[in-house]
């Protein structure tokens, strides 16, 4: 069972690498990945479909937040998943994206050991005579990328909802993600 996996974890990685949604879905169907995993997959494909079938990208980004609501309340991997739908909610559907934030902020605040940084995912697989352990670091699990968005968007705004974190290592990543928003204007795409 361990195996499988690290088996299917690793293709869910490599199909999504590949820009192959559809085998990546697969595996979320048929596979053995853990919730988190399946969630981020869920939004990865989301973004890789949005462009040609949003309703199809709105549907697994739904899927994807079924998925994160199994895991554990205080399970720092609720808020890693639901920021990774609010990241995917801005590629498909912006409208959505405050709303989504904010249930990630509820959910930091019953989650344990959540910082608001690190977010990655790690496939591990160990037997008698070998252990392998993969890391993939996962930007979307961050509250970086969002808030630094939301606070182009609207700068008030967004400022109420980071006050929103209960903890202070995450109220100070939102806090510092608003700033650098405000005060390091956008790079231009052609440098």
């Amino acid at each position: 069972k361990q195996a499988q996996r690290f088996i299917d974890s690793s293709l869910a990685n490599v199909f999504l690498e590949k820009k192959a949604p559809d085998q990546a879905l697969e595996l979320v169907q048929k596979g053995d990945l853990t919730h988190i995993h399946k969630a981020w997959v869920l939004t990865e494909c989301a973004k890789i479909v949005a462009k040609t079938d949003r309703d199809k990208a709105l549907e697994l980004i739904d899927q994807a937040t079924n998925e994160a609501r199994r895991l554990e309340t205080s399970d720092a991997a609720l808020p890693r998943a639901l920021i990774a739908v609010a990241n995917a909610l801005k590629v498909v559907d912006a409208s959505r994206v405050w709303d989504a934030t904010f249930d990630a902020v509820k959910a930091a605040n019953s989650a344990e050991g959540f910082t608001g940084e690190d977010g990655e995912l790690v496939i591990r697989f160990q037997s008698k005579g070998q252990a392998s352990i993969r890391n993939k670091t996962i930007p979307d699990f961050d509250l970086d990328g969002i808030f630094r968005d939301l606070a182009v968007q609207d700068y008030e705004r967004a400022v109420e909802l980071a006050r929103g974190f209960q903890a202070e290592g995450p109220r100070a990543v939102a806090t510092i993600a608003i700033a650098r928003a405000i005060l390091q204007p956008k790079k231009d795409a052609s440098q």
